[in-house]
């Protein structure tokens, strides 16, 4: 049992794992090689940002064709931020970049708007090989975030 599905079965977080047919990394890809029906506009994505002076870490959950609006992340996070390199992924998320699950995270997490207004989302289960997908209402049962507004269209 992969640990997401411990995890969301304690929690009586209903669920359903993606099959994908060989590793993916980009949302692209999660579409390209999942087995069964996905809605590419439910696929989000978590990306682990860190304070250019102080090395805070922090996640974000956005949509999958959006990008971190920088910007509006200084406002945030009250410093400019980046995106963590892949050794830091790993460090704060146990896994590499591109399967990082917002319910296995160590470190504080913060979810765009829009996510939230998903019906479904699908995202990184902690595992290349499978996606997560669980109904938006049941997140906060899992897990504890902030909502913000940080994404902005491709």
């Amino acid at each position: 049992m992969e640990p997401i599905e411990k995890f969301l079965k304690e929690k009586n977080i209903p669920y359903k794992l993606i099959q994908l047919e060989q590793v993916a990394y980009t949302v692209d890809e999660v579409i390209a090689y999942a087995k069964g029906d996905i809605r590419p506009e439910e696929i989000c994505k978590t990306i682990i940002l860190k304070g250019k002076k102080t090395g805070q870490k922090a996640a974000v959950l956005l949509l999958g064709n959006e990008r971190i609006d920088f910007s509006k992340a200084k406002k945030v996070f009250n410093e400019e931020m980046c995106v963590a390199d892949r050794e830091e992924v790993k460090i704060v998320s146990g896994v590499d970049a591109g399967a990082v699950c917002p319910f296995l995270l160590t470190i504080p997490l913060f979810v765009d708007e829009k996510a939230l207004a998903l019906e479904k989302i699908n995202c990184g289960s902690g595992n290349h090989l499978y996606g997560l997908e669980f109904k938006t209402v049941d997140f906060s049962h899992g897990v504890s975030y902030k909502v913000i507004s940080i994404g902005k269209s491709n």
